[in-house]
């Protein structure tokens, strides 16, 4: 019996062993392929140079890898299979906290969850309170706007979407003008081409010029002033999965050694999020940053 037992056991672990870690991605954006151009060919745990290969954001890639490489080191090195899912399923968590998602594969800001802490174990910081910067962007060909003083920002109009919370106390905190929209990121875009606005907020590009070019219409910072989104990211699992306590222990070990490795400030400055290109812009809200040195 007690053979049996043993053997039963052995089975479960080699089964399990063999399954697949189902990662949640959003099924409406080119993450996977952007994420296999990334990659080269390497293995993602042999990734040490995150410097990216593709034109516009480069954190949703950045992140994929950080998780997988975080896994790994924390002890869970099953192999990874990422799972398309709807925008809606992802960004409202409906899926994670019923506990049919173990986890997603982007961050999320510290704000947006806070309520779902009864479903979602919160990983230690990806991106610290005050790293996470933007620029205002508008239609490259409005030449009169790129050169716009700080004096001057208080006559723009700009598009925001309320419910991307973090963004809108940001901007609230500023002197411009809001347009509230409800609405894709696509369409946002199209409304500053479109001269509706003025700009939008936009995480800085990792174009060598900071040029975001979407479905050929090129977009600009206004140069010299930047914006620090008041929050800090994190990774989430949800506690009503049956693998979640697992996965979440595994993962907040491997961003522990990460963050002690400094790979995560490396692949965070590498990847051009943290951009060397503005480090010297004026901060349009700095009264909401904490005083001193970011801990």
């Amino acid at each position: 019996m007690k053979f049996l037992v043993l053997l039963l056991l052995v089975v479960s672990q080699c089964a399990k062993a063999h399954n697949p870690l189902i990662v949640d991605i959003i099924s409406s954006e080119n993450f996977s392929e952007r994420y296999q151009a990334f990659l080269q060919g390497r293995s993602v745990l042999d990734v040490t140079d995150f410097r990216p290969t593709t034109q516009g954001s480069h954190i949703e890639i950045i992140e994929m890898v950080l998780l997988q490489q975080a896994l790994f080191l924390g002890g869970e090195t099953r192999e990874v299979v990422f799972n398309p899912k709807p925008s809606v399923n992802i960004l409202e968590f409906t899926d994670m906290i019923a506990g049919e998602s173990l986890i997603l594969a982007r961050t999320v800001w510290h704000e947006d969850v806070i309520n779902y802490r009864g479903s979602v174990y919160v990983s230690d910081p990806v991106v610290k309170f005050g790293e996470y910067e933007a620029g205002i962007y508008v239609a490259k060909r409005n030449q009169a706007l790129h050169q716009t003083t700080q004096d001057g920002l208080e006559q723009l109009t700009l598009v925001a979407n309320p419910r991307w919370r973090v963004d809108w106390h940001a901007l609230t905190n500023s002197k411009m003008n809001l347009v509230s929209f409800i609405g894709p990121w696509e369409s946002m875009l199209n409304m500053v081409e479109t001269d509706i606005v003025d700009g939008m907020l936009v995480n800085f590009s990792v174009s060598e010029s900071l040029q975001l070019v979407f479905e050929g219409r090129d977009y600009v910072p206004i140069e010299g002033v930047k914006m620090v989104l008041p929050d800090s990211r994190h990774f989430i699992v949800s506690k009503r999965h049956p693998e979640g306590a697992q996965i979440f222990a595994a993962l907040n070990r491997g961003l522990k050694e990460l963050r002690r490795r400094g790979v995560i400030r490396k692949a965070l400055t590498e990847s051009g999020f943290i951009n060397s290109k503005v480090r010297d812009w004026t901060v349009i809200n700095r009264a909401m940053l904490p005083q001193g040195p970011t801990p």
